[in-house]
């Protein structure tokens, strides 16, 4: 069963087989529905032999704003406007709505977003009606996508400001990121209300490093971020789940942290970036950390053969999946510039395309 491999893995046990997940950009997934010749994403999961699920809460809370350049006001009033690529769109920061915020006892004349503003009972809905055709393992990607702790709060004030803050007026920092983490306490706390312990990981996010190095000093992340995740994630084991925590990039020097702070699984796994050795980040720290992702969507998947791509997925299995902890997946969403082909490779690989019928690709 699904959720009952993902859970041995996650256990640090070797299973039948490595469990998988799915990520992609909308285009993505349209061209891959056509290319299977189904209908719903389920189907395109179900094809790939796909253990987790997930489910997000609807939004019920006020209307959000939208201006006729195109631009709109997420839940925390930052400003967004689609830009286009060639493989689609994405929703790029525009405006930072604490930008001009001078004193830090401003912060709380601001409209925050609130926890009721989703609906838990919906998600319960949705869980039910997955767990009635399988019994898959459930990740809630709310906590953190798109933005975690640290991202919102740079994106309220701007980075380059919210860098300042951190060296010139902490408690505007402190105050900015401790109103985002009373937030996700609160989503949380009303999910796990809603539906117990049949989640199984909460997905939470903070880019902390880019393909070079760090983004902030691992002083300044201890001092002011990581915190707020220890609280966090210490939150959700006592809820009954685990952590799996998302960054891109060169995050080696952030690991030994980041275990410190409660994270369960270590997601995305950027090989290409500085330092991330998978044999060294294995052996270093496989006993206590789990580990997601690893297949690059940048070069890897994009831009090798399938048979290229059936041999870093089968490398990616033997180094992290030994002895368990491992689920095989993209590092992020996979780009429109994928072959279908390379896809398939990739789960036809990890062994879970038992279910595709003959002929579908």
């Amino acid at each position: 069963m699904p959720r009952e491999r993902t859970l041995l893995a996650l256990s640090h046990q070797e299973t039948d087989r490595v469990p998988v997940d799915f990520l992609a950009t909308p285009a993505t997934w349209a061209a891959v529905k056509k290319h299977l010749g189904v209908d719903t994403r389920e189907e395109v999961l179900c094809r790939l032999g796909v253990d987790l699920r997930h489910p997000r809460q609807p939004y019920v809370g006020p209307p959000l704003r939208r201006y006729a350049d195109g631009m709109w006001l997420d839940v925390w009033g930052i400003g967004r406007k689609p830009t286009v690529y060639a493989g689609g769109v994405y929703q790029e920061v525009c405006h930072h709505p604490l930008a001009e915020v001078s004193e830090p006892n401003q912060l709380g004349q601001y409209s925050w977003p609130q926890p009721e503003w989703w609906d838990a009972a919906a998600l319960k809905a949705q869980v039910e009606a997955m767990d009635a055709q399988q019994s898959y393992a459930i990740a809630l990607p709310e906590f953190g996508d798109p933005g975690g702790i640290f991202e919102i709060a740079w994106y309220m004030r701007g980075m380059e400001r919210f860098f300042l803050d951190m060296a010139e007026q902490p408690d505007m920092a402190h105050g900015i990121l401790r109103r985002v983490f009373e937030f996700f306490i609160g989503l949380l706390d009303g999910a796990m209300a809603a539906l117990g312990n049949r989640i199984d990981l909460i997905w939470t996010s903070d880019d902390i490093a880019h393909q070079r190095g760090r983004l902030i000093s691992e002083k300044t992340w201890r001092a002011f971020v990581a915190p707020y995740h220890e609280r966090l994630n210490r939150r959700v084991h006592e809820l009954g789940a685990r952590v799996m925590y998302h960054s891109c990039g060169a995050v080696r020097p952030f690991i030994p942290g980041l275990i410190d702070a409660g994270v369960d699984v270590l997601d995305v796994l950027q090989f290409s970036a500085a330092g991330m050795d998978p044999v060294e980040i294995k052996q270093r720290f496989g006993s206590s950390l789990c580990f997601h992702g690893g297949m690059d969507v940048q070069t890897t998947l994009p831009l090798s053969t399938a048979e290229e791509i059936r041999r870093v997925a089968r490398e990616r299995i033997h180094v992290l999946g030994r002895g368990g902890g491992y689920i095989l997946s993209p590092g992020h969403n996979i780009q429109a510039d994928t072959p279908v082909e390379n896809i398939v490779a990739m789960y036809s690989e990890a062994g879970s395309l038992a279910a595709l019928r003959v002929g579908s690709v």
